[in-house]
């Protein structure tokens, strides 16, 4: 028999064998980038990855494979040829570009792409304003990517000359024909489900035999954006009964205060990337706040604070309405997003406050309008009612924070006593612009952002000299708090526990609050934590605790399919059915030695894991965070 009756099956292994090959080297890149992911044995990492890969491309290439071999002569016609090598120079494009996207996104995201980013680039229009100023930055990325594609296009014409130029490059035996067919789809069904065990791989798969900070150099992108697409968002779990469920954790609050209710203004700001490794007062450390340095010291300071996610879009609804980030999407974008929730502005607001959110941002950016509108803010002020100048416009996200917290301080002048406002810094977020009257008067710094963060920190201090000179700031009780860590270099800034490492900062003038919380607090704290020192009575739903009078204190997260505890003790991560790492926080917080194997007590940990996750999917698909 003619050996060249299989070039058709040739050919396609050869572009199988090509697209993996451009998994492995963007995942080289990544590498490069990211060194901190790897493990011991970057062989076995991209070992382990090449499973991901395989299911990645055979998933992608689906069409191409089936069509190919299936035991018709569609495969010779002309018209087919020209189609078959569009779709694979496509899936070559779509794969590259999201794999690269990453390889510029995962600074500031820590985790590999999921399905929500279409969601996120299609909310307001940021993606417009910032893509030039993109493309700029990350023009070694669109080399690559551009690269990438002339190199294949050759390729292709290549395979193509060497495999199908024969007009006569099919099998002339239907049997046999069929029987290949059989086994081209019986190797690919193996390859997406990543082989041979009883569910396919998932994203959650990807913790197995590695260290947490390995996953995002296992995973690839195309992999975990479909594998994050699901019918049902939030799957329904029952763990435990309800009741034991509750005696772990009960998200609905019943306070009862013996004093009266301290109708304090209350304030929070939300500051864009304030990790915690910048500010000198919670690290003794080289600082980038001298103003948050100097009101540490009148304040009550979270030391051991830490994010509910690691996107601003994760960040807000944790801050605002005690909602972490528990699922590949996120609540603003996701299926339950005009769910009742409550938040500050609707406990506030049903006992007299005026409530307000403030943004710069272009109005519609990541849907934060839309969700004060569910969080029950009454007013919104975003770039659309800034009447400024046009030079505080930074041209790209919206009103430089000087300018826009200037604006809101006398927003606040007309707001009527008690109120509540909620203000979103933007300056410190890439490309990290400040205004040209600025542009000498810090400090310099190694990198770009550490002098927006100067920035930032300068434009709160003017924001607190104007407002001390108003008639309501002592009776405010102000909150900082960043929404998510920004850039961070160094093993633990850049692991699994210091990647959400932020500073919260209680400030009252009259509550005099003063010292140090050394307790694990989180985001979702804040809502009931403000409740505490308001003496406020009433019922309310918060996926946190007050550190005032509440001991059980925790951080949950979650990421690429794992969900994560960090309390004072440990680090535990679990998969959704066990527990998979382990790791002792007061000699290993560089999360080196997984003791899972080797730690037996591990069932209180599992259990309050287990506890809050059903809490939490069952408040979700229930509609009852919040009764009607």
């Amino acid at each position: 028999m003619n050996r060249s009756k299989y070039n058709l099956y040739k050919a396609l292994f050869a572009k199988v064998l090509l697209l993996l090959l451009i998994y492995s080297s963007l995942r080289l890149l990544f590498l490069l980038t990211y060194p901190q992911t790897a493990g011991n044995s970057i062989f076995i990492d991209f070992f382990y990855g090449l499973r991901f890969d395989i299911s990645a491309v055979c998933i992608l290439l689906a069409p191409l494979l089936i069509l190919n071999s299936f035991p018709s002569f569609i495969s010779k016609k002309k018209w087919f040829i020209v189609i078959a090598d569009f779709y694979f120079i496509l899936i070559v494009f779509i794969s590259s570009l999201l794999n690269l996207i990453d390889t510029a996104w995962f600074e500031y995201t820590g985790k590999r792409t999921t399905s929500d980013f279409f969601s996120l680039i299609s909310l307001g229009d940021d993606v417009s304003n910032n893509l030039g100023n993109y493309l700029i930055n990350y023009w070694y990325l669109l080399f690559i990517l551009i690269t990438i594609l002339f190199v294949t296009i050759l390729i292709n014409k290549k395979i193509a000359a060497n495999y199908l130029s024969n007009a006569d490059f099919l099998l002339p035996n239907l049997v046999q024909r069929m029987a290949i067919f059989i086994f081209i789809v019986g190797v690919s069904f193996v390859g997406v489900r990543g082989g041979w065990q009883l569910r396919p791989i998932s994203i959650q798969s990807s913790i197995y035999g590695v260290n947490p900070n390995e996953v995002p150099l296992i995973l690839n992108t195309p992999f975990t954006i479909i594998k994050s697409f699901r019918d049902e968002p939030i799957p329904s779990v029952k763990y435990l009964s309800d009741k034991k469920a509750k005696d772990f954790f009960d998200y609905e609050k019943n306070y009862q205060d013996s004093l009266p209710f301290n109708k304090l203004n209350v304030v929070v700001l939300v500051m864009e990337s304030f990790s915690k490794h910048l500010i000198g007062s919670f690290t003794n450390d080289v600082s980038y706040t001298p103003f948050l340095d100097s009101l540490s010291k009148e304040s009550l300071i979270c030391t051991n604070a830490f994010a509910n996610g690691k996107r601003s879009i994760e960040g807000l609804p944790a801050i605002i309405s005690s909602i972490p980030h528990l699922t590949n999407e996120p609540f603003i974008t996701g299926a339950y997003n005009v769910n009742r929730i409550n938040s500050f502005a609707s406990i506030l607001g049903k006992s007299g406050y005026e409530t307000a959110f403030f943004h710069g941002g272009h109005n519609g950016t990541m849907g934060f309008d839309d969700f004060s509108k569910v969080a029950g803010y009454k007013k919104y002020y975003g770039k659309n009612e800034y009447k400024g100048k046009p030079e505080d416009d930074d041209g790209r996200w919206g009103i430089y924070d000087d300018s826009f917290l200037e604006f809101m301080n006398h927003k606040m002048d007309d707001l009527r006593a008690p109120f509540h406002v909620a203000f979103f810094s933007l300056s410190s977020h890439d490309p990290y612009v400040i205004p040209n009257k600025f542009k000498n008067k810090f400090q310099k710094c190694k990198e770009k952002y550490q002098e927006s963060i100067r920035y930032a920190d300068y434009s709160l201090s003017l924001f607190f000299k104007n407002a001390s000179t108003k008639k309501w700031f002592s009776n405010t009780l102000f909150i900082i708090v960043a929404d998510h860590t920004g850039p961070s270099s160094g093993d633990y800034y850049t692991n699994n526990i210091g990647q959400l490492a932020i500073p919260i900062i209680y400030y009252c003038p009259s509550l005099k609050l003063k010292g140090q919380y050394n307790g694990v607090t989180q985001q979702t704290d804040i809502l009931p934590t403000t409740l505490s020192l308001l003496n406020y009575s009433g019922q309310f739903s918060a996926f946190g605790n007050s550190i005032i009078d509440n001991n059980k204190s925790f951080n949950i997260s979650y990421s690429n399919g794992i969900w994560q505890l960090i309390n004072d003790k440990n680090l535990v991560q679990f998969d959704g059915e066990k527990i998979t790492g382990i790791y002792n926080l007061s000699n290993d917080s560089l999360l080196k030695n997984n003791l899972v194997t080797t730690t037996s007590n591990n069932k209180n940990k599992e259990l309050l894991l287990k506890a809050f996750l059903q809490e939490f999917r069952t408040a979700m698909l229930t509609n009852t965070i919040c009764k009607p």
